[in-house]
């Protein structure tokens, strides 16, 4: 290399970049940097330096001498190495007071945030305590829930509110009438304390058992029973009530068994109640109804079946026959038919029936004359015949007093005096019938050889005092009692 080249190089200016802190050192022709180990001033930035260049002229290598870089301020004051570092330092402590500062601020500030967390943490605890605190004294001690049985109606304000004392700041807001309290659940109620609402709970449960009423059963050993055979009423305010039958039956066995029926509501709540069952054989035979005793003219159809029936207890109506071979409608009198009716178990039941012919005018006369045959003409033959086979009741006889003493031998003064009247006639002695003007009593005038004579036929024994009376001998008879001396005959 030249010497010229070696100058021109020599010439060279080293260049500072606007913000390194680093120096262009000049000597004979060979340039050093050296480098700032502050990162804040160089940038991080590494300064090389140059190998000194080998003179052409001269072997031997030159001693390089490092000098001060040597620059110049704005103000044209040179910067020196010792000043670099003093401004360094300078900067340094600036930064730290900077960053003391700084952090200064960052605890001041953390401080503070912590401080206004903590403050915010108070209030919201505060407002949360108020907010309980209110809640507890307005509603929590004021309303209680009420719990009421299923049908019953009876709840107001009052039983809703703790404290009675403070009943007068109470109000009921839910209208109870919207409550439906025949179906079990849990009702929503509004109330209020002081103008604060709050709510309590209306629940409607069914604890309560059904009502049964159960009526015992006798069945027969070939039948069957089931539980509505045993259940005469149910009543649960629920609804419908469900019973089955919890016993089990041994229908071989005759006698009384215990049955043990179960019925439960639609809520589950149920009860056990027991009744009686008789299980019998079937011993008895059907009944009749209708067979009342039936009186017919002489000569009469007769319907045997009307008005009769006959029932079994077991098996309901049954068929029957009747047997009327002894009864003869031509001539007057009693008879009897004979019904039989059977069940399907072989039980009969025979019933009979009285059958009378009734007379007429001709038998009435027959038996009278009959009588009267028999008998002597003597009027007090005839009276005591009467007297002594007639015995007294209070029947008149209805429509035929003389047939009915004659036949039934009973009968009243009436039915006496009829038949000692028809017997006197029979034997042609000329009589009258005669009573008391109230006619309490009945007796006979029978004209005896020419004159009319008082007889009566009735057993009393004021009546036997005085077989044949004149009118002043029957007076003292009749206690007291007279007849129309006017119409009749006088017996002097």
């Amino acid at each position: 290399m030249s010497s010229k080249q070696t100058n021109n190089n020599s010439k060279k200016k080293n260049t500072v970049k606007k913000g390194s802190n680093n120096a262009n050192v000049k000597n004979n022709n060979n340039t050093v940097k050296k480098v700032n180990n502050n990162s804040k001033n160089t940038n991080n930035k590494t300064t090389t330096t140059k190998k000194p260049v080998k003179n052409n002229q001269s072997n031997k290598p030159k001693k390089v001498v490092v000098e001060e870089p040597i620059t110049k301020k704005a103000d044209n004051r040179f910067i020196t190495t010792e000043s670099i570092k003093e401004e360094i330092k300078e900067i340094q402590k600036k930064i730290q007071k900077e960053d003391i500062k700084e952090e200064k601020i960052v605890k001041k500030n953390k401080k503070i945030s912590i401080i206004l967390i903590i403050l915010l943490l108070l209030i919201v605890l505060l407002i949360a305590v108020a907010i309980s605190f209110l809640i507890y004294l307005n509603n929590a001690e004021h309303f209680k829930d009420v719990t009421l049985e299923l049908g019953n109606k009876n709840v107001t304000l009052k039983d809703f509110v703790k404290n009675q004392k403070k009943l007068e700041d109470c109000e009921l807001i839910t209208d109870l009438s919207t409550i439906n309290f025949d179906k079990v659940g849990t009702y929503n109620i509004q109330l209020s304390y002081l103008g604060v609402i709050d709510n309590a709970k209306l629940i409607i449960k069914d604890t309560t058992a059904p009502e049964v009423t159960l009526e015992g059963k006798t069945i027969y050993n070939d039948e069957k029973v089931e539980v509505n055979d045993f259940v005469k009423e149910t009543y649960d305010i629920s609804g419908d009530v469900t019973c089955e039958l919890v016993t089990e039956i041994d229908y071989t066995k005759e006698g009384d068994v215990e049955v043990e029926i179960k019925c439960h509501d639609q809520n589950g709540n149920e009860k056990i109640e027991k009744t009686t069952l008789t299980i019998q054989k079937d011993k008895e035979g059907p009944v009749f109804s209708g067979l009342t005793n039936l009186t017919v003219k002489k000569n009469a159809k007769i319907n045997y079946t009307s008005g009769v029936s006959a029932k079994d207890a077991k098996d309901g109506k049954v068929e029957f026959t009747y047997d009327a071979s002894s009864v003869n409608t031509s001539t007057s009198g009693s008879y009897y038919v004979t019904y039989t009716a059977t069940d399907k178990s072989g039980n009969k039941t025979t019933k009979k029936r009285k059958i009378t012919v009734d007379h007429d005018d001709e038998d009435t006369k027959a038996m009278v004359q009959k009588i009267a045959d028999s008998l002597s003409s003597d009027p007090e033959v005839l009276r005591d015949y009467c007297r002594n086979n007639i015995r007294y009741d209070h029947n008149n006889g209805g429509d035929d007093p003389l047939y009915y003493g004659l036949t039934n031998k009973k009968g009243n003064c009436y039915v006496h005096a009829q038949c000692f009247k028809a017997l006197l006639d029979a034997k042609g002695i000329e009589n009258q019938l005669i009573w008391v003007t109230n006619k309490t009593h009945y007796w006979n005038l029978v004209k005896i050889n020419g004159v009319w004579r008082h007889m009566d036929s009735t057993p009393d024994r004021n009546h036997r005092k005085i077989s044949i009376m004149t009118d002043e001998q029957r007076l003292s008879t009749l206690s007291g009692r007279k007849w129309d001396f006017s119409a009749w005959p006088a017996a002097n």
